[in-house]
């Protein structure tokens, strides 16, 4: 028993047996697997296209197959439309980190995924050496933790000692001379 075929009696107006009427009742629309339905659909349009096509002249059928095959070349070229233009944004990704990377090896900034944030919030254009120089070197003054240190290895050299002068006598201008300058 066809639940379409007792959903046509009732809609005809026709009376329903006592085991149609337990169908009924006993019916849940997830019983039924989507198997099921998908091929009871597919079986549907199949029969809509056989009838559409022995209703339609042979130009009307080619005209639908005409506009059927272009609406698809349509989807294909919008599809491959926007797969370029996800190709050209990841490529220009690309190019602004590498060009991000440079910079910050150049100027010696050790976080390049922070340094291409900033550039991205600023708008400073990577591509322009002089807008990222002065960038750059507003942003060592402001955060100079970002940067490395420019350092030589080793230890520091030690200035000599002043020489002691001869202390002739206690005057003040012979002790003033024997007082190391301070470096400021």
């Amino acid at each position: 028993m066809d639940l379409m075929e007792i959903i046509g009696k009732a809609a005809a107006g026709e009376a329903l047996s006592e085991a149609e009427r337990a169908r009924l009742a006993g019916f849940r629309p997830g019983d039924a697997g989507s198997s099921e339905l998908e091929k009871r659909n597919r079986e549907l349009e199949t029969r809509i296209e056989e009838l559409e096509k022995s209703a339609l002249t042979e130009p009307e059928q080619l005209k639908r197959r005409y506009d059927a095959e272009l609406a698809r070349l349509r989807e294909s070229l919008e599809s491959a439309g926007a797969e370029r233009d996800a190709a050209k944004q990841e490529l220009a990704r690309i190019g602004f980190r590498r060009r991000i990377e440079s910079i910050a090896q150049e100027h010696g900034f050790t976080d390049a995924d922070y340094l291409e944030y900033l550039c991205a919030r600023n708008r400073i254009d990577p591509e322009s050496p002089e807008a990222a120089g002065a960038f750059l070197e507003r942003l060592r003054e402001s955060s100079p933790r970002f940067f490395k240190l420019d350092l030589a290895p080793g230890a520091p050299e030690v200035p000599p000692a002043p020489a002691r002068a001869d202390r002739s006598g206690d005057d003040i201008v012979s002790l003033l001379a024997e007082v190391p300058a301070v470096n400021e």
